[in-house]
């Protein structure tokens, strides 16, 4: 297969639970600014974070819920990004840069980190539970008068999950949010289902930008902020180009993006370019020694026979 038919192929099957269908709208929505909207969500959320409490049983399961009694506020856990704190649950919120411009994404990290747990990069495929709802002011009369309340409704409920599910294809607020956090460690009983214990747990408030923007999906009208309260229990390392390399060690300046890796110029990432130099060779073939495809990556040839010098798989001038 050449890396064009795949390219055409990933393109046509970038179908996950997160992913934006547009054949979902049966009719046309008007494109609403980007800022404005971005602006709008905010505030929504942060209207949530300030009204709401959060409770969580042993299990990490969690009730989010309007305060009534002076509960502590959501909002009242921020922190800054980079302090470094024992105390839990902790809010923070990340920069996330689109065009030169920065936006925010709160989360929520309601315990420390499985200290040896792994956390997934970007291209890498997550197995965890979440529970997913969207914010919305609803308008009622009450005795007459309108009556404005902040609401959380859900559309999807995954406890048991069954299947890994890849972050590149998810919305974008899962790709930022899901590498700060690390998996669990499977337990396994006889007789019983595989479990985990000390995986990472968290919410994520996700403005609509980073989300399904205009493009309503199954019980997600368009221009929604959303809410994932989720527990990561495992990663699975992608490839997603089948070439034998993982996608992690296909992020050649190691800045977390995928998107500027491009050692070709063909205008393929090289996490989806089965032949990362464009030398007509598989990048799986010219990294194989004696028929067998390395370990590490460290492990890998140059053209000298040696680890030292740039990879066999992009030089184009060695194959």
């Amino acid at each position: 297969m050449n890396k064009f038919r795949f390219y055409f192929i990933l393109c046509c099957s970038i179908f996950t639970l997160f992913s934006c269908n547009k054949a979902d709208s049966e009719t046309t929505i008007a494109i609403r600014d980007f800022d404005k909207q971005y602006t709008d969500d905010l505030a929504i959320i942060e209207d949530y974070l300030n009204t709401h409490y959060v409770e969580v049983t042993a299990n990490q399961d969690v009730t989010i819920s309007k305060i009534t009694s002076g509960q502590p506020s959501i909002m009242s856990y921020l922190i800054d990004f980079d302090v470094v704190s024992d105390t839990y649950p902790q809010l923070k919120k990340k920069s996330v840069v689109i065009k030169e411009k920065t936006y925010f994404i709160y989360f929520l990290k309601l315990r420390p980190d499985n200290g040896t747990g792994i956390s997934p990069s970007k291209a890498d495929e997550v197995f965890a539970a979440y529970d997913g709802r969207y914010l919305r002011y609803k308008t009622e009369k009450v005795d007459g008068v309108d009556v404005t309340t902040l609401e959380a409704t859900q559309f999807q409920y995954v406890p048991f999950p069954s299947i890994f599910f890849r972050l590149d294809t998810s919305i974008r607020g899962w790709r930022e949010i899901m590498p700060l956090f690390r998996d669990g460690n499977p337990v396994s009983v006889p007789g019983e289902p595989e479990s985990y214990e000390n995986f990472g747990a968290g919410v994520i408030f996700i403005p609509s930008g980073l989300g399904y923007f205009s493009q309503p999906q199954p019980g997600i009208p368009s221009y929604s902020p959303l809410v994932f309260s989720f527990k990561l229990y495992d990663v699975k390392f992608g490839d997603q180009d089948g070439d034998g390399i993982l996608s992690n060690d296909e992020d050649l300046n190691g800045d977390g993006d995928f998107t500027n890796d491009d050692t070709d110029g063909d205008g393929i990432q090289n996490l989806y370019d089965n032949d990362d130099d464009g030398d007509s060779f598989f990048t799986i073939n010219e990294i194989k020694i004696n028929g067998v495809v390395p370990a590490t990556y460290d492990e890998i040839l140059d053209c000298s026979g040696t680890t030292s010098g740039l990879k066999k798989h992009l030089d184009p001038d060695c194959n």
